[in-house]
């Protein structure tokens, strides 16, 4: 028999969701949030995954300004108001829907920098601890488990497959 484990994460009955972390992941959160919102636009390699391209290749030069034109601003507010949430809430007991789903796009804000810091791929390694990056790619995981622990928490809120979404009832 498996120890059981609880999330600290949970949906109330009110809707809210409780925060059960420990203060000092909880400083890291909002400590990460307000340090890379200067980052967003600085132009900085790194940040190149938050900007992603529409159109790889030369040849497409004219429609990929145009395409940066229409959503590079668009991203960068999604990405400061995501972390702009998450370091006002990072010691909040309980947060709503809304502001769990930007703590979980703050998160992946920062693992994309990170990841693009690090050069993670799928076939690294952890780095030893002798490395310099060992504690950001440590950073990194636990970003990388804690959204997973958020995506538990809001997947718990879906339906069974086969039920109405509006009623709960069988389809």
């Amino acid at each position: 028999m498996s120890p059981s484990f609880t999330s600290p994460i949970r949906r109330r009955r009110d809707g809210r969701y409780k925060i059960d972390l420990d203060p000092s992941v909880r400083n890291v959160l909002a400590s990460l949030a307000d340090q890379f919102a200067p980052v967003l636009r600085s132009g900085d390699d790194v940040t190149r995954r938050l900007y992603p391209p529409a159109y790889v290749g030369g040849e497409h030069e004219a429609e990929e300004s145009a395409y940066r034109e229409l959503v590079d601003d668009v991203l960068a507010e999604h990405h400061r108001n995501v972390l702009a949430t998450l370091a006002a809430t990072a010691h909040a007991k309980t947060i709503d829907r809304e502001e769990l789903e930007a703590w979980l796009g703050a998160i992946g804000t920062v693992r994309l920098v990170l990841g693009t810091r690090l050069d993670v791929t799928e076939e690294m390694d952890a780095p030893g601890g002798d490395d310099p990056d060992a504690p950001l790619f440590r950073v990194y995981e636990v970003l990388g488990a804690l959204q997973e622990l958020i995506v538990e928490a809001v997947a718990g809120d879906l339906p069974d497959e086969g039920t109405d979404p509006l009623t709960g009832l069988p389809a």
